[in-house]
């Protein structure tokens, strides 16, 4: 059952980012969940709404390497300051930068964690601490 509130959330994601020139994928469109792509050439950026809580998966695959990292990014009542975040780079992020980006996330939202490098399931994601 979807939080309080998803509605709501979902047409916001759904407008900022169309807007912001990301693709909707065709799953997304037939089950109404905010689940984006955007590809700049170097670094395939992806986010999904979760339907429980509010918060997102936020996935940055290096095209060229196919290496990716994989982020949950709590925003509660962050959801526009995040977006703004998303469309400011999504055309600019790559394996090189992508670490300020997420930084700048973690000042504007409540929590961000990072999935475990070495992918074990009993490894708990790491909080980001965004630094000064």
């Amino acid at each position: 059952m979807p939080f309080e509130g998803f509605d709501e959330i979902s047409s916001t994601i759904i407008g900022y980012l169309t807007a912001a020139g990301w693709k909707q994928t065709t799953r997304s469109k037939e089950s109404e969940v905010p689940e984006f792509v955007s590809n700049n050439g170097r670094m395939r950026t992806s986010i999904f709404q979760h339907i429980s809580d509010r918060s997102l998966m936020l996935t940055l695959v290096d095209i060229e390497s196919g290496d990716y990292l994989r982020f949950e990014v709590r925003y509660e009542d962050s959801v526009e300051l995040l977006l703004g975040i998303l469309a400011a780079w999504h055309q600019h992020v790559t394996i090189e930068n992508f670490g300020i980006m997420i930084n700048e996330i973690a000042k504007q939202v409540p929590e961000v964690l990072s999935e475990p490098i070495d992918g074990d399931v009993d490894t708990p994601w790491e909080k980001i601490v965004p630094e000064a």
